[in-house]
Formats: C-alpha cells, structure tokens, sequence
C-alpha cells in the first residue's frame, strides 16, 4: 500500500498532466480519499490467496485492465470534446434514461477512483519488474480507446437511425482489443523471457504482496454491438 501511497504523492508532483490533476484532486479531498484509501487497500491487501509470483503479477495485469474499462468514458468524452446533445446520447448508452448530469457525476467519480487505481496499477508492475505487461497494458488502453470511441459513434449513429460508415470495421478493431487482453491474461509479453521469472545472472525473487483480483469484464454491449 505504501508504494501506492507514493506513486500518487510523485505523480501529483510530477506526473503527466492528466494523471497529475486527477492524483492531485484526490490529495486534495481528504474524504475521497479515505474512501479511495479503504477501496484499494482491499484490493492490494497482504497475503494475498496467489501466493506465487506469476499469479500476483496476473492480478496485477487485471487490475489495470479493469481501471481501463472504468475511465474510459469519462476519457472519450474528455479527449473527443463530446458535448451537449451528443454528450447525452453516448451518456444515456451507459446509463440509461437517468438524469445526463447525475450520470455525469458518476461518471466522474469513478473516473477519478480508476485513473488514480492506473497510477498505481503501473508503478506496481515496475516494482514486479514486469516491463512487458505494462507496455501490453499500454497497448490495450490505445486499441482499447480507439474501439470505444468507435463504438460511441456507432451507438449515436444507431440512436439517430442513421448510418454508421465505419460499422463494418468494428468487428475487426473488437478483435485486436481481445487479443492484446488475452496475451495480458496469459502472461503474455512484448519482450521475450517468462512472466515472473528471473533474469540472467539475478536470483528468483519471492512472491509479491498483492491480493489476486478478478478482471472486470467488458461491458456486454461493447463486445455484441457492431458485429
């Protein structure tokens, strides 16, 4: 949990802009993040069930991908300045009929939990040593981000019964994004090596402090729509 701790404090001081502001509001509101505190402490708690360092480093991969999945809304309607009629419309594919404002708090308050969870999430697999998934994680989070605002653009285009001129691709974008996750899930790697193991000439090292996490899944509609 310190490591944690401190990955937020250094991101808030010196981290990417995005990150910085969302790890500094977070410093920022002492209620928040106690919550936030309690919530990944549950997550990260010691001695872990996975016992094995491959299997904690697997959790580790899993929660990231899940803090991926929980922000990217909030992401596409930041980066793609989505706004006013069309803004309710990729909210209400998320949400429902709920109010678009109360959906956008929700939203936001999730958003801040998970890209300060992505914070953490990559400074523990430096700590693992496991540069490889955190490149894969990279990876999946572009796939991930183009898939999504494909999709969004789907879901406006069908809401407005008119066409979607990039339908026909979805299935093919759909199917990179799952194969960059299996390869995470699998303890796959951009680099050659074991997941885990050790490196020439460096003693194996003990198992990590890390509790095993199951991955989120992605959301239904994300993988059944567009086909």
């Amino acid at each position: 949990m310190l490591e944690s701790e401190r990955a937020i404090e250094d991101c808030a001081r010196e981290g990417e802009p995005a990150p910085k502001r969302v790890c500094s509001q977070l410093l920022a509101q002492p209620p928040r993040y106690s919550r936030w505190h309690d919530s990944h402490e549950n997550r990260m708690s010691t001695v872990a069930d996975a016992r094995v360092r491959r299997r904690q480093i697997l959790a580790l991969r899993a929660f990231a991908l899940e803090q991926i999945h929980r922000a990217a809304l909030v992401r596409y309607l930041r980066d793609y300045h989505v706004v006013g009629q069309q803004r309710e419309q990729t909210l209400r594919e998320f949400h429902g009929v709920s109010d678009p404002r109360d959906a956008a708090l929700s939203e936001h308050r999730g958003y801040l939990l998970a890209a300060t969870n992505q914070v953490c999430a990559a400074g523990l697999l430096e700590i693992a040593e496991d540069t490889g998934g955190a490149e894969l994680v990279c990876e999946y989070e572009r796939a991930f981000g183009q898939f999504f605002s494909m999709f969004c653009e789907y879901s406006r285009a069908s809401q407005n019964r008119e066409p979607y001129f990039l339908e026909s691709l979805l299935p093919e974008v759909r199917g990179v994004v799952l194969r960059i996750r299996q390869r995470i899930l699998d303890g796959d790697s951009t680099r050659k090596g074991t997941l885990g193991g050790p490196r020439r000439g460096v003693a194996p090292r003990g198992a990590l402090v890390i509790q095993t996490i199951n991955v989120q899944p992605l959301p239904r509609s994300l993988m059944t729509r567009g086909r």
